[in-house]
């Protein structure tokens, strides 16, 4: 099975590059050649291109929830958006569940057949810092196993 591990969100806005540190760190852990491991600061259409072709996509990115906890880690599927309102401003910035259904609508047979999603609950996105928060730099390593177990690599 080809696996894609992918870190979303902004390294240089604080907690919001909690995707790109785990997936760095699983990519010095990891060393099977059917797994890719990357990182990606876009949205959008713009995922379809990275994550078309292969049959299971776990993605990392920060996440903010009203009452959250920083730090929390959510374990979803596209699915658990459904019920959920997303609105976009254009149609560069689509959600990620609209990009899915989009792309499974489009190119069914070149979707990912299973796609899991690590969110972290974040408190710091707004101010310009490579550094996380304490809470969040502390979910790196479970996040990491969780990781590792879903791919079975633990």
């Amino acid at each position: 099975m080809n696996t894609l591990i992918l870190g979303i969100g902004n390294p240089i806005l604080g907690d919001d590059g909690v995707g790109f540190h785990v997936a760095k760190e699983l990519e010095r852990l990891i060393k099977d050649d059917t797994m890719d491991i990357g990182d990606a600061s876009t949205g959008g259409l713009n995922l379809l291109d990275i994550i078309m072709g292969y049959e299971k996509v776990v993605i990392i990115d920060a996440i903010k929830t009203e009452g959250g906890e920083p730090g929390e880690i959510y374990r979803l599927r596209p699915e658990d958006f459904s019920k959920s309102v997303h609105l976009a401003t254009s149609m560069h910035d689509l959600n990620f569940p609209t990009v899915i259904e989009i792309g499974n609508k489009l190119m069914p047979e070149e979707m990912p057949r299973e796609i899991v999603i690590f969110a972290i609950e974040v408190e710091e996105i707004e101010k310009f810092t490579e550094e996380m928060t304490t809470k969040v730099k502390e979910a790196v390593p479970k996040v990491v196993n969780l990781v590792l177990g879903e791919i079975g690599e633990k």
